[in-house]
């Protein structure tokens, strides 16, 4: 009978420990599972950030070539939702070909130049304005 309690008490512990086994190689594979799936969620993820990355490019260029095109940044602001800091910022850090080519693609003619007018034609390069010229202006007879 003692022999037979002792089998009986070594087939149990193989079948337990077979169990156990099982349940390790489990463990091992839902792992492995959880390992993969994290490693396609930073793939994913790293496209979504590179494709936020180009659309918040994108909408800052917008931005830029609106306050460029109204000439004034705080219209703009309101227009596109940003605080008018932002759009100057963006305007200081914008790559300027890059405004032109979007503006010419807009059809729109923006000058290049920014700040004082250029002198009237009749201004003489002392930068006094020719004394034969009416003051007045050509229409006025002068």
């Amino acid at each position: 009978m003692a022999s037979q309690t002792g089998n009986d008490a070594v087939r149990a512990l193989r079948a337990r420990q077979e169990v156990e086994r099982r349940a390790v190689r489990a463990v091992a594979q839902s792992g492995a599972a959880v390992a993969e799936v994290a490693q396609r969620r930073a793939e994913v993820l790293a496209k979504l950030d590179g494709e936020v990355r180009d659309a918040t490019a994108a909408h800052e260029l917008s931005v830029v070539v609106l306050a460029t095109m109204l000439r004034d940044d705080a219209l703009a602001a309101e227009l596109s939702g940003l605080d008018v800091s932002k759009v100057r910022a963006l305007r200081r850090t914008a790559d300027g070909a890059a405004i032109r080519e979007r503006v010419a693609q807009l059809g729109a003619v923006v000058p290049s130049r920014r700040g004082r007018p250029r002198a009237a034609a009749n201004a003489s390069p002392s930068g006094l304005v020719d004394e034969t010229a009416s003051a007045a202006g050509p229409l006025a007879g002068g």
